[in-house]
């Protein structure tokens, strides 16, 4: 069996490989699938009085997803007459070139939120899409009263328990386990690599060369498509292998081993941080008594109104809302 698992490779942090590979969130605020219209349609619900005021702090931005969404819906026009600026805040590491073509946009990236310090910035707005929920649960309320200015508001959506996106991350956490765990198919395919370049060439000793290695892998790939057939889902980390596999098998050679092994160690790395990352987002989720606890330590910081809410879809719950105001004289 192949060393796939014991690579030189160094794991990368999951969410700054994301952000180094695009722009859009891992759930696409672009999307067309009902819970991305659904983010999409609350947003640019929002969009008026986030962008008439001064400073927005977006905690969790990735590469700027929100300020991006909301620009690309304004008008010139709009743009230029408001003095909207964004402070954009990621503990990932992210290419500050992914903000060339946002101008209003200031960056923090690489220090997780809680670590910065409030004093040197006064904001209007907070804003959060899948972000806020990542901070130490005891510390949101008490870090969005230093940050935001008498009169501000809180706006953030927060991964709920038992939501689509919930859902569909525990599918994808367990395609994951399946394929670098269970049936080890990196590993499997870098067997049956080696087993197809050192093939004999007399046709009898070749049909019984490395008989075990294509049955296990047969059997592996017989699973993975079963589980499909039974979701019927188009799209997974399944089919990505499956196709990756066919095509790196179909063009294996003596000349091409080294470099095939390469791509399965790194194709190996990579999956190993979106299983981090899926791991993450739902070890963060929050319940019922959840979001209700959150609710209190706002208001005990000194919010009020406070209002949470489900987002919802067709498919069902996307996501919590919460908004939240601080105001101009302290309760």
């Amino acid at each position: 069996m192949s060393d796939l698992k014991n690579s030189d490779v160094s794991s990368p942090d999951p969410w700054s490989q994301l952000w180094d590979q695009t722009v859009l969130p891992s759930w696409n605020l672009l999307g067309s699938d009902p819970a991305a219209v659904a983010l999409r349609e609350h947003w640019l619900a929002q969009k008026s009085w986030i962008t008439d005021s001064s400073l927005v702090l977006d905690v969790g931005s990735g590469p700027a997803v929100l300020a991006r969404l909301l620009s690309s819906m304004s008008s010139e026009n709009q743009r230029s007459s408001k003095a909207n600026q964004w402070l954009c805040v990621d503990q990932a590491q992210i290419p500050t070139t992914s903000l060339r073509d946002l101008p209003f946009v200031t960056s923090m990236f690489g220090t997780p939120w809680e670590n910065l310090s409030a004093s040197e910035h006064d904001a209007n707005v907070i804003v959060s899409n899948f972000g806020l929920e990542y901070v130490s649960h005891d510390l949101i309320a008490r870090g969005c009263a230093s940050w935001l200015n008498k009169g501000g508001r809180l706006h953030a959506v927060m991964h709920a328990q038992g939501s689509v996106i919930d859902h569909q991350s525990a599918l994808g956490l367990s395609d994951l386990n399946l394929i670098l765990d269970e049936l080890g198919f990196p590993e499997q395919v870098s067997a049956l690599l080696k087993s197809k370049v050192t093939a004999p060439s007399d046709s009898i000793n070749r049909m019984m060369h490395g008989v075990e290695v294509r049955d296990a892998f047969n059997q592996s790939v017989n699973r993975m498509k079963s589980i499909l057939d039974e979701r019927g889902a188009a799209q997974s980390a399944l089919l990505d292998w499956l196709v990756v596999s066919r095509d790196i098998v179909q063009g294996a050679s003596e000349g091409t081993l080294e470099a095939s092994q390469e791509r399965l160690k790194t194709l190996r790395v990579l999956y190993e941080a979106e299983r981090s990352r899926l791991k993450a987002m739902r070890s963060c989720v929050l319940d019922q008594s959840g979001i209700e606890e959150l609710a209190l330590d706002l208001k005990l910081n000194g919010f009020d109104p406070i209002h949470i809410s489900r987002l919802e879809c067709s498919l069902g719950t996307v996501a919590w809302t919460v908004d939240a105001h601080k105001p101009f004289e302290s309760i």
